[in-house]
C-alpha cells in the first residue's frame, strides 16, 4: 500500500453540499418534464451521481441510472480508453446526462460521449464534480461543473488515490501525487 499523502483541503464539506444542491436545482429545471438517463462513469463518480439523484428524487423526478466502466490507466500508465457495461442502443431517442467525477484531460469523457452518440440520443449533456481546465487535451463541453481546480491530484467525495480517500466529505489535493 502506498504511503499516506499530505492532504490539503480545497473545498469544505459544506461547500460541496451547497454546490451539489445548486446543481440539483439546475438539473430539476432541465429535466423535470422529461425522463433522463444518468450515465455514471466508474466508481469515482458514484457518490456525486448518488447525490444528484437524491436531489431529483426529493423533487419527484426519478432518473434511470446506468453504470459503466471507463478506464485508461493500468497502474500509473495512461493508454486508450476502454468502455464497458452498456450498449449504445440504450440511448436511442433519450435525454442522457453523462456524470463523471473529474474532467482532467477529457479523453474518458470523449470516449463515453462518442459511445452515447452512437445510440443517437435526443440530447446529451455532461456533469462533473471537478474540472481541471489546465490539463485538458480534448475540447469536451461541460454543462454542469461543481468546481474548477487548477492542478494537483484531487481526492474526496468519491475520488481516490490508489483506492484511498474516497470517503472524504470534502475535496483535497494529495500533495506530491500529481
Amino acid at each position: 500500500m502506498a504511503p499516506d499523502h499530505e492532504l490539503r483541503e480545497i473545498v469544505s464539506p459544506e461547500a460541496v453540499k451547497v454546490r451539489i444542491e445548486e446543481l440539483g436545482e439546475r438539473l430539476y429545471r432541465d429535466y423535470a418534464d422529461t425522463p433522463v438517463a444518468f450515465v455514471v462513469i466508474a466508481e469515482g463518480a458514484r457518490r456525486f451521481a448518488d447525490a444528484l439523484v437524491q436531489g431529483l428524487v426529493s423533487r419527484n423526478v426519478q432518473p434511470e441510472v446506468i453504470f459503466l466502466r471507463a478506464r485508461r490507466t493500468a497502474g500509473s500508465t495512461l493508454g486508450e480508453v476502454q468502455v464497458q457495461g452498456v450498449d449504445p442502443e440504450a440511448f436511442e431517442d433519450r435525454d442522457v446526462l453523462i456524470i463523471d467525477d473529474i474532467a482532467d484531460e477529457g479523453r474518458t469523457l470523449e470516449a463515453v460521449s462518442a459511445l452515447v452518440q452512437e445510440g443517437e440520443p435526443r440530447s446529451q449533456r455532461v456533469a462533473v464534480l471537478v474540472s481541471k481546465l489546465s490539463r485538458r487535451k480534448v475540447d469536451i463541453p461541460l454543462d454542469y461543473v461543481g468546481f474548477q481546480v487548477d492542478d494537483g491530484w484531487v481526492v474526496g467525495f468519491g475520488m481516490d488515490l490508489d483506492e484511498r480517500y474516497r470517503d472524504l466529505d470534502y475535496l483535497a489535493v494529495a500533495d506530491g501525487a500529481d
